[in-house]
């Protein structure tokens, strides 16, 4: 028997609000508070980005003694610390300084330009948290996500072994942080679950690199990271995790096709025959992004109840002219109106400006319209290509079209989700999204491609048989068909009244919340331990 910690570990390269580069932050941030208040024992660990993370939203209460690891003949020290996250979220920090004090996470322009030694920070990163189990405790479970957190399955069986806990008898409530915290179970090493947020990214490097981030040889086989010839960070933490969740149903589905599988199609098919793969829909924290409490809006949303009806529009207009007006108001843009006297729609466009997020094919639908009738906010980073003609687009229609690109601001989108009456997500492909789910609650009406989560969030108007439309979505997400989607929606606007009335409530009332999926997390936590 072995003594384990009744604790789930979240390892990830973000936490938002800490540190966030995309999605992953975001759900580091909050699935973790809704299990916790669940009363099911949590600890967050990432990395230490001292030049990232605000000071006043960690608080360090521990210090522990230096672990080392050496990478082919080089000798590194790291350091641990404990201690708590927006005030109640046990944190464990993997502090080096070498690897993790720059100002970028993955690197600049959002990771598009990546830092050449990702391979290695991410394998200091493993190897620190399973330092870190030997001095806290080994967890029940570790929850690992993305190609970042691929190594961690590797670095833990190395160091603990392999073979995995076991509870006798029921496993339910045991993660309850009421019980002892100190249990006694078969096994040598937690529980390992793995998340995939988006296939496209595997953290891929030449084989080579394997034999200078301290792991054994063994896993150098393609039953671990060697991929046709490379090493594949995502494959092996696919490969030596004990379930793998991606973060939609649909999206659970389209990675076993080779149009989506990104090479791993094959390997995925097999966990999903097995019963290995779940697709489990993201949440949003519904906390922070609410509307009628939101700071960093000029203009809250004045209703009490969550529950809206149409007769609630007016305050919903209302809400929207007022952010308008100020969003406007800061970035010195006139507001313009059509020939009916009404205001332009105001598209909002929150999004990495990479090929995958189509936001190009979006901007080539501007390019290819005459006269265009909607006004245009656009905020992101990514490729040099995609931001150059953005920056375009708002210099030949300054009174159209305005564009923030090369960094991201947290202020400026919440603004832009308040203000905005579309929202476009045009992806070729998206695992989740949290961006619809956060525009639907602000009251945009969303156009998207119709792919992954999208899919399974956005309810599409063009369906007859959909009683309760929240957007459009877009079959072919091409330039014309992006053109298409955006007419429908301004003649909605400009002709039907009654109709973009509904589809404005039904958007508010899309509560992409944590409640359910969170059940999905604990009942596939408990599975994985009897």
């Amino acid at each position: 028997m072995s003594e384990f910690n009744n604790e789930i570990w979240f390892v990830g390269a973000e936490m938002s609000p800490l540190v966030k580069a995309g999605g992953l932050g975001d759900v580091m941030g909050s699935l973790p508070k809704v299990l916790l208040k669940s009363g099911i024992n949590i600890r967050v660990v990432i990395p230490y980005y001292k030049n990232i993370i605000p000071e006043n939203l960690i608080e360090i209460k521990e210090v522990y003694p230096a672990g080392k690891v050496n990478f082919g003949e080089i000798p590194f020290e790291f350091g641990i610390k404990t201690g708590f996250a927006m005030g109640d979220i046990p944190i464990v920090l993997i502090e080096q300084n070498h690897f993790f004090n720059r100002e970028d996470v993955y690197g600049s322009h959002g990771g598009v330009c990546a830092y050449k030694d990702n391979l290695w920070r991410y394998a200091m990163f493993a190897h620190g948290t399973a330092y870190a189990m030997k001095i806290l405790g080994i967890p029940l479970i570790v929850h690992a996500h993305d190609w970042s957190g691929g190594l961690v399955p590797a670095v833990i069986r190395q160091t603990l072994g392999d073979k995995k806990v076991l509870i006798e008898g029921t496993s339910e409530g045991i993660l309850n942080a009421k019980l002892g915290r100190r249990i006694n179970a078969k096994g040598l090493r937690p529980a390992i679950v793995f998340t995939i947020h988006n296939l496209a990214y595997q953290g891929v490097y030449g084989i080579d690199d394997f034999y200078d981030i301290g792991l054994d040889f063994r896993y150098n086989s393609s039953e671990a990271f060697e991929h046709f010839g490379t090493f594949n960070s995502l494959k092996g933490g696919i490969k030596l995790s004990d379930a793998v969740t991606t973060v939609s149903p649909t999206y659970s589905n389209e990675i076993t096709t080779p149009e989506f599988g990104f090479g791993l199609d094959g390997e995925l098919e097999m966990f999903k025959r097995s019963g290995r793969l779940n697709g489990i829909l993201n949440g949003i924290d519904l906390d922070y992004w609410n509307p009628k409490t939101d700071r960093l809006v000029s203009h809250n949303l004045n209703l009490k109840d969550d529950k809206y009806t149409l007769k609630d529009y007016k305050a919903w207009e209302n809400f929207k002219a007022k952010n308008k007006k100020a969003l406007f108001s800061d970035i010195s843009m006139s507001l313009k109106t059509g020939p009916e006297g009404k205001p332009f729609p105001l598209i909002g466009v929150v999004s990495r400006l990479t090929e995958e997020k189509g936001i190009d094919e979006f901007l080539d639908s501007l390019f290819n319209w005459k006269d265009f009738p909607f006004q245009v906010v656009i905020l992101g980073s990514g490729r040099d290509n995609i931001e150059d003609k953005a920056n375009y687009l708002s210099k030949i229609y300054r009174d159209k079209v305005y564009a923030i690109t090369g960094s991201y601001n947290e202020t400026l989108s919440h603004k832009i989700y308040a203000a905005s009456d579309i929202f476009v997500m045009p992806s070729k492909f998206e695992p989740c999204g949290l961006s619809q789910m956060i525009a639907m609650r602000y009251g945009c009406v969303v156009a998207a491609a119709d792919t992954g989560g999208l899919h399974d969030t956005v309810s599409d108007m063009t369906d007859l048989s959909e009683k309760n439309p929240s957007g459009i979505l877009i079959k072919h997400a091409n330039p014309d068909a992006v053109a298409w989607a955006l007419n429908a929606l301004y003649n909605c606007y400009i002709e039907d009244g009654s109709k973009w009335h509904n589809l404005v409530i039904n958007s508010a009332n899309k509560h992409f919340g944590w409640g359910d999926s969170a059940k999905i997390y604990e009942n596939l936590y408990y599975n994985i331990i009897k």
